[in-house]
């Protein structure tokens, strides 16, 4: 019986690892306001994620920093452009996103909002919960469209590809080297 209970406690510590994004956004939504500076992330930026992003901002009580995570090759940004990152996929905007908010100076961003594209929106923001848990960042916008059935299947790939990148370091992209190969050359990267 002595030798059960360390097992247990790794695995209910492992469990508790992995569900922790999901469990956050339950008991702990993203508030529209408070403490801490808002960050609105575009990702790759076509003219209805611009229009997203200026309705996020125009609804929070402060004005928002502003990113935009796009591929080279993707529509140019508006002038003047905000604060630019460069990602090839979804999944890999948002380890750039990470890595990106790890190294900025105090005062801390305390919410990052999605402007995406609404059928994207949900798989954007899961993910983000997922890459930013250990940040102590919440990511909205709480009220997450459905995603369409081509979407659900990029969200639990994409999902299980973040959980990786949270273990690993690595969003496990090696393991399918032709579909990224494309994604780079269509991003330019």
């Amino acid at each position: 019986m002595k030798a059960a209970l360390p097992g247990a406690v790794v695995f209910l510590a492992s469990g508790l690892w992995l569900a922790w994004p999901w469990i956050v956004p339950l008991v702990s939504p993203v508030p529209t306001s408070g403490p801490g500076g808002d960050l609105v992330v575009v990702l790759d930026g076509g003219s209805g994620r611009f229009a997203a992003s200026d309705r996020i901002g125009k609804a929070l009580s402060q004005p928002p920093r502003h990113l935009l995570i796009r591929c080279p090759r993707g529509t140019p940004p508006p002038q003047p452009t905000p604060e630019l990152l460069q990602g090839f996929d979804t999944a890999t905007q948002i380890t750039a996103l990470a890595h990106w908010l790890r190294h900025q100076p105090s005062p801390r961003i305390a919410r990052v909002w999605i402007a995406t594209d609404p059928d994207h929106t949900a798989r954007a923001v899961v993910l983000a919960r997922i890459g930013l848990v250990s940040l102590g960042i919440r990511v909205g916008p709480a009220d997450l469209p459905t995603p369409s059935p081509s979407e659900h299947r990029k969200l639990l790939r994409d999902a299980l590809r973040l959980t990786l990148w949270r273990a690993t370091g690595s969003t496990g992209a090696w393991l399918a080297p032709q579909v990224v190969a494309r994604k780079r050359v269509d991003c330019g990267v």
